[in-house]
């Protein structure tokens, strides 16, 4: 029985082979199957030579239909637009979970239009992707993403790519809402609930219902932000600043924030 054949050395570059039965390097072209030899040369000679060489195949042929797909490409697509679009996103100092989201919505809009044209988008287009959204119920994401194309194309006529924005016409999605108001009572029944965890929730909540303001802003509440009878916060989404008055009240449960503030004050070094 003779020997099994020796694998392929997998080290060496493709197209480029060992023989060997004469000890000689041979390299085989890809396009017309031609193998060429080497000769006897040092192995990192015909490494060399066998990576220029598909580099040079690489870069200098293509298939025919490839080549045709390839002339039709127009200059200036979508894809190179983001790119731009990208600096200008960035000069807008976003937070970085803004910047998060916009660039997760941008690759979805890449994905889509990519390889179009600028000039060739039109609106149907645009109807037609946003459509694709509301139909699967994903009508808060079809707002978003028409809100971010509008932006995009409104970037793209300022700059003079193209003439008029294609997203203009289009109709801004209805988005469906399944959130509902909480009502007083249920919120009294939340609060009584939360006894069992201490009072710095029911506090917590006390100020939200209160001042009005999101989660994130009540957490980060100080006593040393309080002065001259008013309490300053700086909103985290927006960076707005805001001076609420200790006096201001809510009749209904008969609770003030000076009165909320003081009942933390017996819990906490922080207002929550």
């Amino acid at each position: 029985m003779s020997n099994r054949p020796k694998r392929y050395d997998a080290n060496l570059p493709r197209n480029l082979t060992f023989r060997k039965t004469k000890q000689i390097y041979s390299w085989r072209n890809p396009v017309t199957g031609q193998e060429i030899s080497l000769g006897k040369i040092p192995r990192k000679d015909a490494v060399a030579q066998a990576i220029e060489a598909n580099s040079y195949i690489e870069q200098n042929y293509l298939p025919s239909a490839l080549l045709d797909r390839l002339k039709e490409t127009p200059d200036f697509t979508v894809s190179k637009w983001l790119e731009r679009y990208d600096v200008i996103l960035g000069r807008r100092s976003l937070k970085p979970s803004t910047m998060k989201i916009r660039s997760n919505q941008l690759l979805t809009i890449q994905s889509e239009f990519g390889r179009m044209a600028m000039t060739s988008i039109t609106t149907r287009d645009i109807a037609v992707f946003l459509e694709s959204y509301v139909q699967c119920g994903k009508h808060s994401m079809a707002v978003a993403l028409r809100s971010l194309l509008m932006d995009v194309f409104r970037e793209a006529v300022v700059e003079g790519i193209i003439d008029r924005n294609p997203v203009e016409p289009t109709r801004t999605p209805s988005p469906e809402v399944r959130r509902e108001r909480l009502s007083l009572e249920q919120f009294l029944a939340i609060r009584k609930a939360a006894e069992s965890m201490g009072g710095w929730l029911q506090n917590a909540m006390n100020i939200g219902l209160l001042t009005g303001q999101r989660r994130e802003d009540v957490t980060r509440m100080k006593f040393s932000a309080i002065k001259d009878g008013r309490l300053f916060v700086t909103q985290s989404k927006t960076g707005h600043k805001l001076a609420m008055p200790l006096d201001l009240e809510l009749k209904e449960l008969g609770m003030s924030l000076e009165l909320i503030v003081d009942e933390c004050r017996k819990i906490t070094h922080r207002i929550v």
